[in-house]
């Protein structure tokens, strides 16, 4: 945090400020005052700092053990780049009072600057201790405890700094983050208000720490003033796009992302997102124009090829998805995400066999990812093989640390008919905690551990279970109908009856009598999920 204009703001605090923001022009030199101390004082604000060093010698030949010389001497060294030896002379000026804080507080700075942070926080420390509202000590302090990733400690030291927090850009967007990491939100908010409008860096690092916190209107709202004077416009509004679909408000996802396609700024992954908003607002027909313009784009990358089929599959128009899949095959013969996506395809239309041979060939491609064994696992219990999908998966459970795999073992297991109670069924109990252990917002896992903790009558393991699984995913009617068997059989039947309200417009299979589109919607899930790639920024974050 080292600035340009380091004598004023950072080292020269708390003494004869007056006197430093007086520039060259408005005191002539046979002007400066009375004593060579004086003349300093106005070359030290002139940023002249020999001019400043020989008026000091000539200060000290005359009174050694003047304090407020030896300290500007420093503070002249320091803006001259001499930073141990600006140090030797706050050290002086210690030797002959050990109270003087002002010193103390310079010594604190440079340490600070120089990456010395025990040693900065020590003087830091004392400087608050003798002068308990000094706020250049605070906001340092706060600073280091930000950098030292104790958000409560450096939110509380900002606090304490007055106001001083809202002299640097850097200073307010590190106590904005600190507020932010300790989940005050709404004191984040009102600070990272103080960053200059014209200050777009600072912005744009705002709308991501805000957006890491999950405040995504907000984010949207400071990657917009980012866009103006950020150094990269586009990922400003790239990231203002993603944060408005993150918020819901896809219509302004849209506005913004055809502005900057109108503007000429127009790479395939803000068609992609584009679509993300347009599926958002029911306007589907867009969503596939705008994902076929990202594969005219680019057409070697799959996540474009993927979310196209996406679509396809939740609107179950799968001759379209196959389609767009073999071109994209075409282009990449050797993915395994692609050929995977196939397999969904064809297990949608019903065409097990097939889909069998495209999840395998997924996974010789790819035989470290757990996504295909859950294709596979769906393909073989279907195809009514829960015997192989069991071996399979069993020997594959020892070297995975993902959650797929032990899910869709357990479900093999389920599925091959064991009773509730056997040692079979509390094998699949431990996989399933083991794969909530793994992802503990996958529904899947805590809607089946729950529906066999209620065939074991664990009515409270069950309850807690199927409300975790209800929680992530409100529109999981398998879990729903369950939880209110649960209800029931606790003997809460309001609850229950409030469950089955929730359901009653459901034919009996979405209720729960049709496992397999249970299963097909899980592993439809977890093929989107696995195959989906890392989120990507802009260039330029």
């Amino acid at each position: 945090m080292a600035g340009d204009v380091r004598i004023p703001r950072r080292i020269a605090w708390g003494f004869a400020a007056a006197l430093l923001l007086r520039t060259p022009s408005a005191v002539a030199a046979a002007d400066c005052g009375p004593t060579p101390y004086d003349c300093a004082l106005v070359h030290v604000g002139a940023h002249d700092f020999a001019a400043a060093l020989r008026d000091l010698d000539a200060q000290l030949a005359a009174t050694p053990r003047d304090l407020k010389a030896l300290n500007l001497y420093g503070i002249a060294l320091t803006g001259a780049g001499r930073r141990d030896a600006a140090n030797e002379r706050f050290r002086s000026a210690l030797a002959i009072d050990p109270s003087f804080h002002p010193a103390m507080r310079n010594l604190g700075v440079n340490e600070f600057d120089a990456g010395r942070l025990d040693q900065a926080q020590a003087w830091f420390e004392k400087v608050a201790a003798l002068v308990p509202a000094d706020e250049v000590a605070h906001v340092y302090l706060g600073e280091i405890h930000f950098r030292r990733r104790r958000p409560r400690e450096a939110a509380s030291e900002f606090a304490r700094s007055g106001t001083r927090w809202q002299k640097d850009p850097a200073w307010t967007l590190d106590y904005g983050r600190a507020l932010l990491l300790s989940g005050r939100t709404p004191e984040a908010l009102a600070v990272l208000a103080h960053l200059p409008e014209t200050d777009g860096a600072a912005r744009f690092e705002a709308g991501l720490a805000l957006g890491s916190a999950g405040a995504y209107a907000e984010a949207a709202r400071a990657f917009e003033g980012a866009r103006k004077t950020y150094k990269d416009p586009y990922a400003a509004g790239y990231d203002q796009v993603l944060m408005l679909v993150e918020a819901g408000d896809d219509e302004a996802a849209i506005r913004v992302a055809q502005e900057m396609i109108a503007a000429g700024h127009a790479p395939a992954e803000l068609y992609n997102l584009a679509s993300r908003a347009l599926v958002g607002a029911g306007r589907v027909q867009e969503a596939y124009d705008a994902l076929r313009q990202a594969t005219r784009l680019q057409p070697r990358a799959p996540e474009n090829y993927l979310d196209l089929a996406a679509i396809c599959i939740e609107h179950g128009n799968f001759d379209l998805g196959l389609e767009i899949v073999d071109i994209g095959l075409g282009e990449l013969p050797r993915s395994w995400q692609l050929r995977l996506q196939r397999g969904v395809l064809l297990a949608m239309k019903g065409q097990t066999a097939d889909a069998e041979k495209e999840f395998d060939e997924a996974r010789g491609l790819a035989p470290d990812q757990p996504v295909p064994y859950a294709a596979l696992g769906m393909a073989w219990i279907q195809g009514g093989q829960t015997e192989k999908a069991v071996d399979v998966l069993r020997a594959e459970l020892p070297r995975r640390k993902d959650h797929v795999v032990p899910y869709i073992f357990a479900v093999a297991v389920l599925r091959s008919g064991v009773e509730a109670t056997s040692p079979a069924a509390t094998e699949a109990i431990d996989a399933l905690r083991r794969s909530i252990r793994a992802a503990p917002s996958f529904a899947p896992a805590h809607a089946e551990l729950g529906k066999l903790l209620l065939k074991r009558d664990d009515v409270e393991g069950a309850i807690r279970e199927l409300e975790k699984s209800a929680e992530l995913d409100p529109s999981g009617t398998p879990a729903l109908y369950a939880l209110s068997q649960a209800y029931r059989k606790k003997g809460d039947l309001a609850r229950a009856q409030a469950l089955l309200a929730r359901v009653s417009a459901l034919n009996a299979q979405e209720r729960g009598d049709d496992p397999d589109a249970e299963l097909r919607r899980a592993v439809v899930r977890i093929v989107r999920e696995g195959t989906a790639p890392p989120s990507a920024r802009p260039a330029g974050q």
